[in-house]
């Protein structure tokens, strides 16, 4: 990755953060119910379901004004569903990718003091598979699609946001169909 692309994603997820401490209680709120449902999603490799979690995320996308035609589903096998939704900008500039993966690593319950697939917070901590890699970033990711679309934000590039499926296990739809959808997706946004 070149520098100005890094220094321009670290700036991105400054501004995330920044904006954030000035969420309504409302964004709070919101923010915290996509991580909750996520969480409470099992996303692993072998028993989970990534298409349901992007089935979630979809029907919350529409409910917030986004169409079928901003919104992409779909995925090698039918546990592994991937979304991709666009927030269309004035196309001044070249599209801005948020990538994050629904996916988690295995979680057997034996080895764990709650249930992994339960939203707790303990002590001001969460616990829970996902909960820091990396459906903390995905929630965050929705939430902002959401707050924009509704604050009819016109940004000078377009949004896309894409949540995947198999970052934990990329043997299953593998990275080479992965960038080509990416990159379908993103020269159809290109003026």
């Amino acid at each position: 990755m070149n520098a100005k692309i890094c220094i321009a994603l670290s700036f991105f997820f400054a501004c995330l953060c920044i904006a954030q401490s000035g969420y309504s209680q409302a964004d709070q709120k919101l923010t915290r119910e996509i991580f909750k449902e996520m969480i409470e999603i099992n996303t692993t490799n072998s028993t989970g379901s990534t298409t349901k979690a992007s089935a979630a995320v979809a029907a919350r996308l529409k409910a917030a004004g986004f169409t079928d035609d901003d919104i992409f589903l779909g995925g090698a096998a039918e546990n592994k569903g991937n979304i991709v939704a666009r927030l269309k900008g004035s196309g001044k500039r070249k599209p801005l990718l948020l990538l994050a993966h629904l996916d988690v690593v295995e979680a057997p319950r034996v080895d764990w003091t709650t249930d992994p697939f339960k939203f707790e917070e303990i002590d001001g901590y969460y616990y829970a598979r996902g909960s820091s890699d990396d459906k903390a970033m995905a929630s965050i990711f929705v939430a902002n699609m959401i707050r924009m679309k509704k604050e009819k934000f016109m940004p000078d590039r377009d949004i896309i946001m894409a949540l995947t499926a198999d970052e934990e296990g990329v043997t299953t739809t593998g990275w080479t169909g992965f960038l080509k959808i990416i990159k379908i997706l993103l020269m159809r946004s290109m003026p």
